[in-house]
């Protein structure tokens, strides 16, 4: 065991299971909805070995790895070297208590089996709606190992101190804290969830502290984390890992028509987390990447699209292009006309 190992994963629900997805605007149990991320995931591990040639990649999945628009990616993502881990999810709020998103708390059996089955000495686990733009090599495995852990910090900016986030206020978030032996303060820090990077030793400290707060937050009593975000805040806090160490490498970037927050300073990032083209940025880059077989992006890199300018044409950064503007409307008539 050595190195970083970059992971991503997927979780498919059932019907009894299903909770909405408000970025596609469906249900997760739905075969589309699933495809959506499915593609996303293809993305992902091409982005990272084109500057990640050296580097374990695994997929944490409890299902099999499909077909997608007639593309077999078990089959590609053999050919790429990707390991993929069958684990099943356990960690589920009651049905009744979550209505968006009832799956993100995977990321902690995924921690659970890091901490039992260790796989690298740093383990990068990220949504699978990101791109790498950078190698790991180049300042973020020096940073993991500094920090322990990194986080990524959502501050005001992205939403007012005194909002919810996700149906949890900060100062929610200190209450549970502090019932938790954290700090007596009136306000928490809120880290996205998109990305957990760690050293060995955090996992297994944050896998153990995770498995003795979940019955209280299977509970679900008024200050209980509703989503994996502020439970793993909870767990930054709880083991005093520096805040905000995450925020050079990586950055929420919002391309809708109402919130769009991409600028110059994002070329320079390790790491472009992009919710709201799942179902339009990334399935152009999905055709771009699966349009010639037997490629390997370590290798091939170019002739599949995973290049700046590319992914620039993909995303509209810094600004879409009359092309992406038609097509981004296009899909968003689509989806609120209905299937």
């Amino acid at each position: 065991m050595s190195g970083t190992a970059i992971c991503t994963w997927f979780v498919a629900d059932d019907a009894a299971t299903a909770t909405f997805f408000p970025q596609v605007g469906s249900r997760s149990d739905a075969p589309e909805t699933q495809a959506i991320y499915w593609r996303c995931t293809a993305c992902f591990f091409a982005s990272s070995m084109a500057v990640n040639p050296n580097t374990r990649h695994v997929l944490f999945t409890n299902t099999d790895v499909p077909a997608v628009d007639g593309v077999d990616l078990a089959a590609v993502f053999g050919e790429w070297g990707i390991e993929t881990v069958n684990l099943p999810i356990t960690y589920r709020l009651p049905r009744s208590s979550v209505g968006s998103w009832g799956n993100q708390f995977y990321i902690f059996d995924i921690l659970d089996h890091l901490a039992d089955t260790p796989i690298a000495d740093r383990t990068i686990v990220l949504d699978s709606d990101c791109l790498w733009l950078r190698g790991a090599a180049d300042g973020m495995d020096a940073a993991i190992e500094a920090s322990g852990a990194l986080t990524y910090l959502l501050g005001d900016d992205e939403y007012a101190a005194d909002s919810g986030i996700n149906g949890l206020s900060r100062e929610q978030m200190a209450q549970f804290l502090r019932r938790h032996g954290g700090p007596d303060q009136a306000s928490a820090d809120y880290f996205g969830g998109e990305i957990y990077a760690a050293r060995q030793d955090i996992t297994r400290r944050l896998s153990a502290r995770t498995r003795a707060i979940w019955p209280d937050v299977q509970d679900q009593g008024p200050d209980a984390p509703r989503e994996e975000a502020h439970l793993l805040s909870t767990l930054y806090a709880l083991d005093k890992i520096e805040p905000g160490t995450a925020n050079r490498f990586i950055r929420r970037m919002w391309t809708t028509f109402r919130h769009h927050n991409l600028g110059a300073g994002d070329r320079e990032l390790t790491l472009w987390h992009l919710p709201a083209e799942k179902t339009t940025g990334f399935r152009e880059l999905f055709a771009d990447v699966t349009a010639l077989p037997g490629l390997h992006p370590s290798d091939d890199a170019e002739a599949m699209g995973l290049s700046f300018a590319n992914y620039a044409r993909t995303t509209g950064w810094p600004r879409r292009r009359a092309s992406k503007l038609v097509r981004d409307l296009g899909v968003k008539v689509r989806q609120k006309l209905g299937p």
